[in-house]
């Protein structure tokens, strides 16, 4: 199937190449998309939108780490019958979940603030 993009050359000099590729690795961007995106005046990532991005894939990581603790007490609380360290495991547990939704909730901020509005 044809396609209905052009191919477009240009000539660039040792440093002009060297600007290009540096830009290219701090966008996280192929050179094509790079340029069509200047062009035709589109949006460029934001290094910090980055840094955010890491930040939410952090704090999810944390949330699935307690998701895993939360389970293991969870197990432990199956097994245990009618003793103090029962009720502090239930305590514990009950600790864990506000955690993860507190976590949660400052992952949809950042998401919030970094995702570019549509509409």
């Amino acid at each position: 199937m044809p396609t209905t993009r052009h191919k477009i050359e240009t000539y660039l000099n040792d440093e002009e190449k060297a600007r290009l590729d540096k830009l290219t690795r701090q966008l996280r961007l192929s050179r094509s998309e790079l340029l069509r995106r200047l062009l035709m005046g589109e949006r460029l990532p934001d290094a910090s939108d980055f840094v955010a991005w890491q930040g939410i894939r952090d704090v999810l990581k944390v949330n699935a780490d307690l998701a895993r603790l939360g389970n293991l007490f969870k197990l432990a609380l199956d097994e245990l019958e009618g003793c103090a360290l029962t009720a502090r495991l239930t305590t514990l547990a009950g600790e864990i979940a506000a955690t993860q939704g507190e976590l949660k909730a400052v992952a949809r901020e950042i998401r919030t603030l970094v995702q570019p509005s549509r509409g």
